[in-house]
């Protein structure tokens, strides 16, 4: 991928967030990918002043206009976007990291993408504006820890209670063990529930079929001979019917198609 550079961040700034994505000059030949739902928040900075959209995911007709800075809440469903690629940069929050950094309820913006400043504030149009003026993207990632730095809040609760239920889930095989893992976390069901949308914006079950849905797409990245029935085995599922509703749901395709037109990376899907 032309000019695409990852950046991990201090171990201060990487409790909250996975990764700062640099794209510059990619151009694909196709014009849209579908962008299926890996449980994160992410902020997305266009540093050309060339709009992005969202499109209609049947009709392919656009949406929504992202201009200059924007967020984007926890998907529960694929969404289609441009392809191409001036100059971005994507700051990719890890799942649960929202709250601390939005200073807000995480499930206020699930399946939505609104203008930056709308979570934010004007501080990050100002930020928006210094990284277009910074040379070359090791600046840029500079900048943007030291924004997160300022931004970030310290949260005992997501530390202790919300990563430790996070691990859990990832690992559990079923959702009956999500039962189990409240259990631990002191807090009663309706408790837990309400505490993990604010913080991850989406209930435990969503979050289990989001990360088991991921684990498949990982399986297929890594495996150059697939079988379906192992691979959704292996990922938890212990029905073929569930499996590949869960694949359309989230995808748009069967698990077939999606392994015929795969792109370059498992969460985005070119569309074309």
């Amino acid at each position: 991928m032309a000019g695409h550079k990852t950046h991990i961040p201090i171990p201060e700034i990487s409790k909250y967030v996975e990764v700062i994505h640099y794209n510059k000059d990619y151009h694909p030949e196709h014009v849209m990918d579908k962008y299926l739902p890996d449980g994160t928040m992410n902020i997305v900075f266009e540093l050309t002043g060339s709009p992005k959209y969202i499109f209609d995911n049947a009709t392919k007709e656009v949406k929504q206009e992202c201009s200059d800075v924007w967020f984007s809440g926890v998907l529960k469903d694929y969404i289609t976007i441009s392809s191409h690629s001036e100059e971005m940069m994507v700051v990719v929050f890890k799942p649960g990291a929202g709250y601390p950094l939005l200073h807000t309820p995480a499930f206020l913006f699930t399946d939505k993408v609104v203008p930056a400043q709308e979570v934010f504030g004007e501080a990050v149009l100002k930020l928006h504006k210094k990284l277009k003026l910074l040379d070359g993207p090791e600046q840029k990632f500079d900048e943007i820890e030291k924004w997160l730095k300022n931004r970030l809040k310290k949260d005992d609760l997501y530390t202790d209670i919300i990563q430790f239920a996070l691990e859990q889930i990832e690992n559990s095989p079923t959702e009956m063990s999500i039962g189990e893992i409240t259990a631990k976390t002191g807090y009663s069901p309706k408790q837990f529930i309400q505490i993990f949308k604010k913080y991850v914006g989406i209930t435990p079950k969503q979050f289990h079929r989001i990360k088991r849905f991921n684990e498949i797409l990982t399986a297929v990245e890594n495996d150059e001979k697939i079988s379906w029935t192992i691979i959704a085995a292996d990922c938890g599922y212990y029905d073929q019917a569930h499996f590949i509703k869960d694949f359309q749901s989230f995808s748009g395709l069967n698990p077939s198609r999606y392994l015929s037109d795969i792109g370059e990376f498992p969460n985005y899907f070119p569309v074309k």
